[in-house]
C-alpha cells in the first residue's frame, strides 16, 4: 500500500483544485444572492419620503444648524452624553 511521492503529490494537488473549486462556487453563489435580495429589497421596499431624525437629536439627519452657538452646544451636549452614560 506504499505510494510513491508523486502520487501523494499528484493526489494532493486533485484534492485541492476540487476544494478550490467548492469554495469559489459557494462564494459566487453568495455574490449572486445577495445582489438579488438587494435588487428585489430596493423593488419591494417603499421609498422613505425624507430622511427621519434619530432619537434624541434635535435636527433633522442632514439639517444644518442656524448658528454656530447651536453647533457647539450640540457637539458638547454628545460629547457629555458619551462621557456620562
Amino acid at each position: 500500500m506504499e505510494s510513491s511521492i508523486g502520487e501523494l503529490i499528484l493526489s494532493g494537488c486533485k484534492l485541492m483544485l476540487i476544494g478550490m473549486s467548492i469554495v469559489f462556487l459557494f462564494l459566487a453563489l453568495l455574490v449572486w444572492i445577495i445582489g438579488v435580495t438587494s435588487r428585489l429589497i430596493n423593488r419591494y421596499s417603499p421609498e422613505s419620503a425624507g430622511q427621519v431624525p434619530y432619537p434624541g437629536s434635535a435636527h433633522a439627519v442632514g439639517q444644518e444648524p442656524e448658528s454656530e452657538a447651536e453647533l457647539v452646544a450640540a457637539i458638547s451636549a454628545a460629547i457629555h452624553s458619551y462621557q456620562n452614560p
